[in-house]
């Protein structure tokens, strides 16, 4: 089992630049790998170096930052104008001026800085692009630290995010980055990958949603997409990030039970155009929609459109879970509450985080790779063996014993997988006329509180969702496992199960700075505690309808 992020931003990134980060992605990867380094808030360093990390900047602003920044530095008043207002006090009019119109408009922020000489901005991206490759490819150490190549394509059409990160299998990749700006349709995003990320020249490649908490239910069309754009989407889309710095992003309840969120409530950061707004003020269709794009909405989808389609080429949104920061101070796996300074927007300054007390440190993936290696890692993230955690690294077993089978279960013992059984992320034999299943939970910091499984199955036209506890202590244990047979399993229906794992309440980030500050008084909904989670990746049953 190897720890990673797969989400983080360094000064190649417009709006990480604009808040003031100058950490290079050579930079970001020293950090992964337990260097100390500076930042507003001191020095920082993870006391537990990452396994794996993947810088994945924004590939609309790769150009502009090649030109306006570093090393080329303009003299063009855009690039003199963006370099004066990128502080931490003045970014958000360099989001407002610069970022923005990029992102929700499709329209290129560097048009002024390219009116003259359009092939310079060509070349600048082909350099900068190079240089990402470079400074990835230096820090990969095989069997100790792997470095993985991606990019961000961040299409943000009316404020709704739609991202997506690409990670690349090796030191094989398209040849620029396929941006929003000249692809700003997803099966466009698809299509380019097809054609500049051949197998035949050793290149492969996964695309992770992030945010669907803040897309209002968009970018994810399988009913209406063509047949061609599912079997890509199939293809490429094997995974979904469930929680990150802007919020968690696993389930909204439905809505009559809104002002309630109830199992769903962890982590909330709710938008509507990706700008905060009360419960109360959604209407049902819209907040529908919104939820309908929620992991747990997605994989409800994918049963309905399996059902429904039967000449798709497999499940389109048959996808597994990660958790990672979308960190845009370059400070990958920085996510540990009692140590965490802040986003981008107020890192070690206590009033600025403070207006953004609905951002968290993020969360970490893991996956279950033979070997620390380009290779390992990135089958385990193809296969979706693979789990997210809130920032805790609770070591998560969840399989499927083999059928007729009851597989050996110790609290505390070796995580080994169960012979012949179906792995986190995988499908039961489509003959199942069981499932049993095994939860092996380790705890970190934190003793374990409960342990969960939700499922979601599709009985004719009828779907049907429950969450369904397997095991909770009062006191909270350091380590526990479980056999769980679904005595309700019906093999003719498409079903999915996924664990989620809860620790007891520890103190949010917030309320360690609060209190640092001796101010909590003056914010109370600061001084809280929380309660963080594993999520492990879905298995399925899905069989020949």
């Amino acid at each position: 089992m190897f720890w990673g992020d797969l989400h983080v931003h360094t000064a190649y990134s417009l709006d990480a630049y604009g808040f003031g980060t100058l950490r290079t992605p050579a930079e970001a990867y020293r950090f992964a790998k337990g260097d100390a380094v500076g930042s507003p808030a001191g020095d920082v360093q993870l006391d537990r170096p990452l396994d794996f990390m993947a810088v994945t900047d924004h590939a609309e602003w790769l150009d502009l930052m090649y030109t306006c920044t570093d090393p080329r530095m303009s003299a063009h008043p855009y690039c003199v104008k963006l370099r004066n207002q990128s502080t931490q006090e003045t970014g958000g009019t360099v989001f407002r001026d610069f970022v923005n119109p990029t992102i929700t408009q499709a329209q290129p922020a560097k048009a002024d800085v390219c009116t003259d000489d359009p092939s310079a901005c060509d070349d600048a991206l082909l350099s900068q692009w190079e240089r990402m490759q470079q400074q990835t490819n230096a820090a990969n150490d095989p069997c100790t630290f792997t470095a993985l190549n991606g990019f961000e394509w961040s299409a943000t059409p009316n404020y709704s995010h739609t991202h997506r990160n690409i990670i690349f299998a090796g030191d094989n990749v398209t040849p620029t980055p396929v941006d929003y700006i000249r692809f700003p349709e997803i099966d466009q995003l698809y299509s380019q990958l097809e054609a500049g990320c051949r197998a035949e020249d050793g290149c492969d490649a996964i695309t992770i949603a992030h945010n669907m908490n803040m897309g209002d239910g968009k970018s994810f069309d399988v009913e209406t997409e063509s047949e061609r754009t599912l079997a890509l989407r199939t293809r490429y889309e094997r995974l979904v990030e469930i929680t990150q710095e802007k919020g968690t992003s696993e389930c909204l309840p439905d809505y009559t039970h809104r002002e309630s969120l109830g199992e769903c409530g962890y982590e909330t950061y709710i938008t509507s155009h990706s700008r905060q707004k009360p419960l109360a003020d959604f209407e049902e269709e819209e907040w529908e929609r919104m939820r309908s794009s929620y992991a747990r909405g997605l994989l409800r989808r994918g049963l309905l459109t399996y059902a429904n389609r039967q000449d798709a080429e497999g499940n389109p949104l048959q996808v597994g879970f990660i958790g990672s920061t979308d960190s845009h101070t370059g400070l990958g796996g920085y996510v540990e509450e009692d140590q965490w300074q802040g986003t981008v927007f107020g890192i070690g300054n206590f009033e600025r985080n403070m207006s953004r007390m609905g951002f968290n440190p993020g969360g970490l993936v893991a996956v279950w790779a033979e070997q620390n290696t380009r290779e390992g890692i990135f089958s385990a993230l193809k296969n979706r063996e693979t789990y997210a955690t809130s920032g805790p690294r609770i070591a998560l077993r969840f399989d499927a014993a083999k059928v007729g089978e009851v597989p050996a279960c110790k609290a505390g013992g070796a995580l080994a997988p169960i012979a012949g059984g179906t792995p986190m992320g995988s499908t039961l034999p489509e003959a199942s006329k069981a499932a049993v299943f095994r939860i092996a939970v380790t705890g970190d910091k934190a003793p374990l509180e409960k342990i969960e499984i939700i499922k979601g199955t599709l009985k004719g036209e009828s779907y049907e969702e429950s969450v369904i506890p397997v095991w909770q202590s009062d006191k909270g244990e350091a380590n526990a496992c479980v056999i769980w047979s679904d005595t309700e399993f019906e093999p003719a229906a498409p079903t999915y199960w996924y664990a989620r794992v809860t620790e007891v309440p520890t103190p949010r980030w917030s309320s360690y700075i609060c209190q640092e500050a001796g101010r909590c008084e003056e914010f109370p909904d600061a001084d809280v505690k929380i309660q963080e989670h594993a999520w492990a990746s879905p298995i399925w049953h899905l069989p020949t309808r």
